[in-house]
């Protein structure tokens, strides 16, 4: 084992930025758990554009993910979450590659 252990896998040649978030992505969504999961927080930093589109933050004592709702799914809710609330969130997990950070795509929000 090389002395870095968990990336002994790797050749010695740097991967760009753009090429470890992809390698990072492709593995998140490729883990079927993570296509088609449910997830309880409270609401903070609820934000709603003139796109339509929702985005808003789901936390917990020890931990938070940034959440978006595209305008299509947005316009099957039947209410409109706020901050503080506690939430049950249906969705995917993806990686928005231009900021490197994992997120919720949601689906469907229930209070």
């Amino acid at each position: 084992m090389t002395q870095m252990g968990f990336f002994s896998d790797f050749s010695d040649m740097p991967l760009t930025v753009t090429q470890l978030t992809l390698r990072i992505k492709t593995l998140l969504e490729s883990d079927f758990a993570l296509s088609d999961v449910w997830v309880e927080g409270e609401v903070s930093n609820f934000s709603r554009p003139q796109s339509g589109h929702l985005y808003f933050s789901l936390k917990d004592a020890a931990a938070r993910i940034q959440c978006v709702m595209w305008r299509s799914a947005a316009a099957r809710l039947r209410f409109l979450p706020e901050n503080g609330q506690a939430v049950r969130v249906h969705g995917r997990l993806g990686v928005y590659e231009t900021q490197g950070a994992y997120q919720l795509y949601a689906e469907e929000i229930l209070p």
